[in-house]
Order: C-alpha cells, then sequence, then structure tokens
C-alpha cells in the first residue's frame, strides 16, 4: 500500500484529523511554531496539560498491569521491550519487531512518507517463530473503547485482560467498537506501516473506558484493521484548503488569531456553521455569511442575518414548539424540582443540585474513597417524598435538568451497579434511617415518564442559536446572571480534586465555589424554563 502514501510527504495522524489548513501553515513554517498564550488563553494551557497528566496517568496505569512472567499453562514468555524517544526509535523498534518480542511500548512507527506513534504493539501469533510475528497496534484512551451490539452479528470486539496481553488469545464478546477520529486515524496508520515492513496482523486494539462493571484500562478490545480504512482513504482524499475554515480546534490553535482575521474579513459561512456543517452550502456555491442571508433558504438565512447583527439566538414562533409540560395546568401547578448534576471522569458524580423555587438542597460525596453511590440514593429518596408529597396534595410533579445525557448516564450507572442496595443515612433528628438506590427499571421508568423534562428539548425546538444554546449562553437571554464567572465543567472537577486533596479552609472554599455553582445551574434552568413559558421574550423572531 505504500505506492498511496508515497505523496503525502511527512504524513502524521493530526494531519488528517480536523484542520487541514493548520497542518498547511505547520509545513509552511518548517513544523517550528510557537504558541502565545494570552491571558485568556490559559485556561485552554490549563486544560492541555491536566489532558497530559490524564493520558500519562491512564497509560501507567495500563503498562503497570502488563504482563512481566508466564502464567501457569503458558508456553509463551512475555518478552517486552519500552522504545526510548529519540532519532534511534523507529531503529529499536525494527530491531524490537526483529527479535519477535511479544510487548513493544512506545513504538515509533515510520515509512514512506508516513509516521504514527501508538502506546504499544502486541504480538498476536500464538508461536515462538520469527517468520510468524504479526502485531496489533494499541492505544490507551480516555474515551469509551466499546458500546453493546444489538446481536452477535453486529459485534465486532474480541477481548482479552491487559495482563493477558500478548499470551492469551482474545475471546469474542458481543461489544462493537468505538473511537474518535483521532485514535481511528493512529491506529490505521499504524496497521498500515506494519503492513509495509511486513509485522501486521489483521487487528488494532483500543484500551479505554469500561462500559462494564470492570475496571477502565483493564481490558484490550480488538477488532479488524479494515474496519478503519474508508474512513482513513476517506481524509487521504481531501483536498488541503488554500484558505482557512473555523472547525472545533480553532480555539486552541496557535494560528486562530492569523485564521479569524481572514474570516471575519471575508465573513466567511464557517463563522456561524463550522466543520462540515458549511459544505452543503459551499457545494451551492454560498461561502459567505452575507450570501446566505440574501438566498431565501428559511431558517439558515435568518440565522446568517442574525449572526450579523451579533444576535445570540433567535426565536421560532411560538405555536411549533410552547407544548407538553412546558404548558401549566389551570387549576394547581406542579411541584418543579431543578437538578443539575457534576461528576468526575474517573470518579463519578461528586454532586447533586436540587432547587424548588425556594430552597436549594445538595447532595454530595467530599469524602477521598468514594461512598458507593450513597449521595446518589439520598438524593433519589429526597426526590420521591417531593413526589409523594406533591402527589398527596392533589399536585403534579416534574423534574427538570438541562441537557440530560449527562444525568441519564450517572443514574443509570449507580442503578446499575448499586440497584436495590440500601445505606444508612443522617436523620433530621440526628439520628439513622436507611435510603435505598433504585433499581435500572426504577430509573428508566421514571425518566420515560412525563413527570421527567429536559428543558433543553424545548430550547433547541424553539431557538435558532448563532453558537451554542448551551446553558451559560441561554440563562442571560432569560434575564439570569451567573455568580461563579470562570467555572465550567472543567474547573469543577479541578475544584473537587483540590477539595478531596486538601483540607481546612482550601477544602471549604472549593467545595463552597462548587456548591454555588451548581445552585448557579440549578435556578438559570428554572429561570429559562420561565422565560420560554412566556413566549422567549426580547429576541429576534424567524421571519
Amino acid at each position: 500500500m505504500s505506492y498511496f502514501l508515497s505523496e503525502q510527504a511527512g504524513l502524521s495522524p493530526s494531519d488528517v484529523v480536523g484542520c487541514r489548513h493548520r497542518a498547511l501553515l505547520r509545513r509552511a513554517l518548517g513544523g517550528q511554531t510557537t504558541r502565545l498564550y494570552l491571558d485568556s488563553d490559559w485556561e485552554h494551557l490549563a486544560e492541555r496539560v491536566a489532558s497530559r497528566i490524564s493520558a500519562w496517568r491512564r497509560r501507567s496505569y495500563v503498562f503497570a498491569q502488563l504482563p512481566t512472567a508466564p502464567r501457569i499453562g503458558d508456553k509463551l514468555r512475555p518478552t517486552l521491550s519500552e522504545i526510548a524517544d529519540g532519532e534511534n526509535a523507529v531503529e529499536e523498534t525494527l530491531e524490537a519487531l526483529a527479535r519477535g518480542d511479544r510487548l513493544i511500548l512506545n513504538p515509533a512507527l515510520e515509512h514512506d512518507g508516513i509516521e504514527a506513534r501508538v502506546d504499544l504493539l502486541v504480538r498476536m501469533d500464538p508461536r515462538v517463530a520469527l517468520e510468524t510475528a504479526a502485531y496489533a497496534p494499541v492505544i490507551i484512551t480516555g474515551h469509551n473503547a466499546t458500546r453493546s451490539a444489538k446481536n452477535r452479528h453486529r459485534a465486532d470486539c474480541r477481548v482479552v485482560s491487559v495482563d493477558a496481553l500478548g499470551l492469551g488469545k482474545p475471546a469474542a464478546a458481543t461489544l462493537r467498537h468505538r473511537t474518535v477520529a483521532s485514535d481511528a486515524q493512529r491506529l490505521g496508520m499504524a496497521n498500515m506501516i506494519l503492513l509495509s515492513w511486513g509485522f501486521a496482523s489483521s487487528d488494532v486494539g483500543i484500551i479505554g473506558r469500561s462500559s462494564g462493571a470492570e475496571p477502565d484500562g483493564s481490558r484490550c478490545y480488538f477488532f479488524d484493521a479494515q474496519r478503519l480504512y474508508p474512513g482513513l482513504f476517506a481524509a487521504f482524499s481531501e483536498p488541503i484548503p488554500t484558505a482557512p475554515s473555523r472547525v472545533k480546534e480553532c480555539q486552541t490553535c496557535e494560528f486562530h488569531n492569523h485564521c479569524r482575521a481572514q474570516l471575519l474579513q471575508t465573513q466567511d459561512i464557517s463563522l456561524l456553521l463550522p466543520g462540515d456543517r458549511n459544505r452543503p452550502w459551499r457545494d451551492k456555491g454560498i461561502n459567505t455569511l452575507p450570501a446566505l442571508a440574501a438566498a431565501g433558504a428559511g431558517e439558515a438565512s435568518a440565522l446568517a442575518a442574525a449572526w450579523m447583527r451579533a444576535e445570540v439566538a433567535i426565536r421560532r414562533p411560538v405555536q411549533q414548539w410552547y407544548r407538553g409540560p412546558l404548558v401549566l395546568p389551570q387549576d394547581q401547578e406542579p411541584v418543579e424540582i431543578d437538578v443539575d448534576m457534576e461528576a468526575h471522569p474517573s470518579r463519578g458524580t461528586f454532586l447533586w443540585g436540587t432547587f424548588d423555587g425556594h430552597q436549594y438542597v445538595a447532595f454530595s460525596d467530599f469524602s477521598r474513597t468514594g461512598d458507593e453511590g450513597r449521595h446518589v440514593a439520598e438524593m433519589w429518596d429526597w426526590l420521591m417524598w417531593r413526589r409523594e408529597r406533591a402527589h398527596a396534595e392533589g399536585r403534579g410533579f416534574l423534574m427538570w435538568v438541562y441537557a440530560k445525557q449527562g444525568e441519564l448516564y450517572w443514574l443509570r450507572h449507580y442503578a446499575r451497579l448499586y440497584g436495590g442496595q440500601e445505606y444508612g443515612s443522617p436523620s433530621a433528628d440526628g439520628g439513622q434511617r436507611q435510603v435505598r438506590m433504585p433499581t435500572l427499571a426504577e430509573v428508566n421508568e421514571f425518566i420515560q415518564s412525563p413527570e421527567f423534562g429536559d428543558v433543553f428539548e424545548y430550547v433547541s425546538r424553539g431557538l435558532l442559536g448563532t453558537g451554542s444554546l448551551g446553558l451559560k449562553t441561554i440563562a442571560p437571554l432569560a434575564g439570569f446572571h451567573f455568580s461563579q464567572e470562570g467555572v465550567d465543567g472543567k474547573a469543577a472537577v479541578d475544584l473537587f480534586e483540590v477539595a478531596v486533596a486538601t483540607g481546612g479552609r482550601t477544602a471549604d472554599i472549593s467545595r463552597r465555589t462548587l456548591e454555588r455553582y451548581n445552585a448557579d445551574d440549578c435556578v438559570a434552568t428554572r429561570s429559562v424554563r420561565g422565560w420560554l413559558r412566556r413566549g422567549a421574550p426580547g429576541i429576534s423572531l424567524v421571519e
């Protein structure tokens, strides 16, 4: 396959993912670019540093589990080599392949103008002979590695424990692999290089977040490398743009100001429709916002005009979206509880906040080792108590969230792990009472009932945004102002880690900041819902 790659000089996975124009600019500078971080960029810098630390921790955790000696009954020895960074890394990788090592850590792969780095190479053939050596590239990621397959015919994964890599034969599982574009391109390119070298197996592997009860990073999921080729070949065939176009990565790119100045000067359509969203319009010859606004294309044209007027959002006619639980009954107002959750990616949730229009009530876990879901069971118990009390008063009940994916994921996660488990919880009289974690069936029944609502669903039905329709963007339109400037989901994770790792005043300040941030989101959700019920006044109507 090297003939296909020979014209892609120095091609790496980062060149075929995201912005192709950035790759062009970097090559024009000989690959020597320096990022100047302004005051407003420090958050992005912190995110990059935190991301690299997390990646290092994941690699260290996985590498520590790799086999160092044969298990009982094993005929193979887990020979392992680690490639040091440097100008000889490719040659050292080739030498390790030629020796037939079972595991090769930090390999450097480069051939005929293409290069790729993965976390390790795993020898897949169950023999000692060098002529049969076949390797699968494996990456360690913070993303989910698999999803459940609807049936065995749709499953494409085979799984093996990390502590048996290079020794055990992967077993079939009813799972389908999941890869983000950057991971897929890394694996695909690595497999191509191994093919060119004559050391490739037919598989590639991912070690990532687990969808089951086993710890993250404890399983490696292998699947057919051929599944990556259509996307990789499509990326290779994309023309390299000579002018910028806005994509997701722009905000953290070293060329952001350089490109944005050009986009603003031309009022490029990607300012409103980034990434592939602008492709249908470009195919029609519409490349600028003025051209889109003048195209008479309904909502798309109205949105382009709103962007040029610097408006955050515009509103569809009320009769198109004012329905369902937004419409309050005439006889008696229901009890409505707004809920917001904060979570740590590896620890789970640590704060569930609720607001009933008068009082904010929080359920939290700031312990160092975790409470095995007790705070979630306490929150659920309190919600069900408020629900029963509302029903006893002859009133309806509604639990509201803003963008339900996070809350639903974690509710189901805890119900799946601890459903039916009982916990001792402090009672109002200073004693103890029992609370119970709901089962998965109970959670699903509730969230599929009319007593659960998502404010974001009505926002997305009723409004068209020139940017995000997130709570931080929409709540100010409803007249709500956040008290915790500069705190977002990532900052909340950092504050939680500070609160858990420290003590005294520092921990107290971090915890109070988190609770105020969470309370803001609960109250903001209620404010947006009330604003929608008034018809979302104060913004332009789609003509």
